[in-house]
């Protein structure tokens, strides 16, 4: 092949670079967002393993003793190769704390990952997020509840940079007097694989970022086509044979997107550190974890280059481009109604398999079911485009009075893929953003606790008390109330008894006496000495009082402490910290809660900790959707810059063309659009209710959703606009030298 040729084919004016180098940059954006999700994905692999630890297990101590051999409050008993284990979640200003204790000798031979020797007790190791924010608050409000800081737990024993992990020494006769206390002999757990939903939310989300991904590199390969066509002509007519033409083209895309592939690794790389910061289930990542291995980017790169180059090489075979006065543009095959059955079958498939679930029939692999399900609704999508796109430019030629309606009208109907595929990006990328933003929705339901009158104030603790068999002495019992009282901050220490047994109203009820009770927000209460309440005020349900029988407290066990507090903060954190070191209420096996942590728990779910990916995910799709409509707008124009040219010729203004052109892009988007909505919402819907067996759907949209489609209208205005400020360039005499 002669390189002068090639050159002339390739280069040969300004303008064929600008579409080089517009090629270049689609491929860098869609190999540095594949690179990206790719590192995620093996990213969640490496903090799953790392953190593998917190999930050993080991078996319970039952009344001091376990197989194999019994321990007892001893030290020595545990041996060298055990320790005991008890875990708890702690808090501190809404942030959530792992914490584990641990009881060990000093010659013990278990280890965990990250910490070089096990606290003893009295001392503690802890994350560095941790220890900072220990750090930066009085050591009454987070400090004091662990000790004294011995080391710092490395990066190899935690998911994320801001993870929020404490190891705390102890004594075996501590631990023994927890119901959760474990029996432990090796760290190395068992990394922890997403369960069903997980994986297929995740595939979800990313098959939403790569489908505009993908039509972006699909959309820049084809830039300029019909001003190829003209030197592929001029080629053909000195003598170059089809095959030959072809190789030219698979050349030019493959070295262009050979560039443009090598740029996206490079950015990959450099953008990692950035993309590290999103979080994503509970955590963001080290910088590391998004980082491909080589082999990953070579073969990431090999398969762009590859496709890209086969893809424009079919292209050109297909175009059969003869001599020049043979490459206008021929009308295209008309799109029939069944490009409607892809799209249909896909929505069935999601459709069947939730109402299954719902029914409570067996559905094997309903995860995957839901992703192909999704998979092929949005192929559908693109498939069905042309036929809708048809049917709104009959309705444009047929109804419009005006002669830009009729043009555009009639332009749609000869070529309805190509001018969908110009608004392509923008659909899916509604649809994918009204997906993203309806699973999303499902985050934001039922967050705040119930607040109202007669209900358990939000900024009341709740302290589960361990069950003992004996009482404390009342004593003691009443000075440690009123060194919780003395706390700054706390306004009231409420003790609560269960009644479990017995035939009367008061069976599962709580007990109070009713002059403590007053200052919980509870409202009035009977004037009684002892009054008994409904058990789930303390999930927020308004109080119900009945006075209760005269009881002796004394001979009661607490099961419950409520502290008020001011509501700030800082008393919130001090109460918390004074309710550990109590040492007549046994606390240390459930750290106290207050409702908003309660419902906070609740929200722990896999869409809440989405949602924050869920919209990124939105912003992604929308900008590269944005890009791709500007750049298939400009090209449909330089394609057509020969038909434009003539309507100059015969008499139509600037003006009159761009009306052409904002038609010709307002029709398919008008006409697919609200599909697109309606169509998200209804997938989003269906996939969190088969997941969940109906636990979840979605709700209404919140302003962020509505926020992404108006950047999609102004990112569709600014397409035409920039389409439009080139008609003047493109449409000048030189675009019929061949007519």
């Amino acid at each position: 092949m002669n390189p002068s040729i090639v050159r002339l084919a390739v280069i040969g004016s300004r303008a064929s670079g600008g579409r080089l180098l517009g090629i270049t940059a689609g491929v860098a954006v869609g190999v540095t967002l594949a690179l990206l999700l790719g590192g995620a994905y093996q990213g969640l692999d490496a903090r799953d393993e790392r953190s593998s630890w917190m999930s050993a297990s080991g078996g319970y101590v039952v009344d001091g003793d376990t197989s194999p051999r019994a321990v007892t409050g001893d030290m020595a008993s545990l041996g060298t190769d055990r320790v005991l284990l008890a875990r708890t979640t702690d808090r501190h200003a809404g942030a959530r704390i792992v914490r584990f204790d641990v009881a060990a000798l000093t010659t013990s031979s278990v280890t965990i990952p990250g910490i070089t020797d096990l606290p003893q007790s009295g001392g503690y190791y802890a994350s560095p997020a941790l220890i900072d924010r220990i750090a930066r608050v009085p050591a009454d409000e987070l400090g004091d509840r662990f000790g004294t800081l011995t080391g710092t737990i490395s990066d190899a024993g935690l998911a994320s940079p801001d993870s929020l992990v404490v190891v705390v020494g102890a004594t075996a006769n501590d631990l023994l007097e927890r119901p959760t206390a474990q029996i432990v002999t090796d760290f190395t757990g068992l990394p922890y694989r997403a369960n069903s939903n997980y994986q297929t939310v995740a595939i979800v989300g990313a098959i939403a970022v790569l489908f505009p991904v993908l039509l972006l590199v699909s959309i820049v390969t084809g830039l300029g086509a019909a001003a190829r066509r003209e030197r592929f002509a001029t080629l053909r007519l000195i003598g170059a044979t089809p095959r030959t033409v072809a190789a030219i083209a698979a050349l030019e895309t493959a070295a262009t997107s050979l560039v443009g592939a090598l740029i996206g690794v490079l950015m990959a790389a450099l953008l990692g550190p950035v993309a590290a910061l999103v979080p994503v289930d509970d955590g963001v990542f080290f910088a590391a974890d998004l980082a491909v291995t080589p082999l990953t980017a070579a073969l990431v790169v090999a398969v762009t280059v590859a496709a890209s180059a086969a893809t424009a090489g079919w292209r050109i075979r297909r175009a059969g481009i003869g001599p020049l006065g043979q490459t206008k543009q021929r009308q295209e095959k008309t799109p029939s109604m069944l490009r409607l059955l892809p799209l249909a079958g896909g929505l069935g498939m999601l459709i069947a398999t939730t109402l299954a679930v719902l029914a409570g029939l067996p559905v094997p692999r309903v995860g995957t079911l839901i992703i192909i399900g999704f998979t092929i609704t949005t192929v559908g999508l693109l498939v069905a485009g042309p036929y809708l796109t048809l049917i709104a430019g009959r309705i444009m030629a047929r109804r419009s009075g005006k002669a830009a309606g009729i043009i555009a009208g009639n332009r749609i109907r000869r070529t309805p893929v190509a001018t969908f595929r110009s608004v392509s990006g923008l659909v899916i990328a509604v649809f994918m953003v009204s997906v993203f933003a309806g699973a999303a929705t499902t985050a934001d339901r039922s967050a705040a606790p119930i607040v109202g009158p007669g209900s358990l104030a939000v900024t009341t603790l709740i302290q589960y008390l361990e069950p003992t068999l004996d009482a404390a002495d009342p004593a003691e019992t009443d000075a440690e109330r009123a060194r919780l009282a003395a706390t700054p901050g706390v306004t009231g220490v409420v003790t609560v008894y269960t009644l479990d047994s017995g035939d009367g109203p008061d069976v599962g009820r709580l007990l109070l006496v009713a002059e403590a009770a007053k200052g919980l927000g509870l409202g009035a209460v009977p004037p009684a000495a002892v009054v008994s309440v409904n058990s789930d005020v303390i999930t927020g349900a308004p109080a119900v009082f009945t006075p209760a029988e005269a009881t002796d407290v004394a001979e009661l066990t607490p099961s419950i402490l409520l502290l008020g507090t001011d509501g700030s903060t800082a008393a919130l954190e001090r109460a918390r910290t004074a309710l550990q070191a109590s040492t007549i209420f046994k606390t240390g096996w459930v750290p106290a809660v207050t409702r908003t942590d309660l419902a906070d728990d609740r929200l722990q779910s896999m869409a809440a900790s989405y949602a924050t990916l869920a919209y990124l995910g939105i912003g992604v799709a929308t900008l590269i959707a944005g890009l791709s409509l500007a750049i298939a707008t400009v090209s449909a124009m330089i394609d057509r810059r020969r038909i434009l040219a003539l309507l100059r010729l015969l008499g139509m203004n600037l003006a009159g063309l761009r009306r052409i052109i904002t038609l010709e892009a307002a029709a398919p988007l008008l006409a697919v659009m609200a599909l697109s909505i309606g169509l998200g919402f209804l997938v989003a819907d269906l996939i969190l209710v088969g997941l969940t067996d109906g636990g979840r759907s979605v709700g209404w949209p919140d302003a962020r959703y509505l926020g992404a489609l108006t950047a999609s209208v102004v990112l569709a205005l600014a397409a035409v606009a920039a389409a439009a400020g080139r008609l003047g360039k493109n449409t000048d005499l030189a675009a019929i030298r061949y007519e």
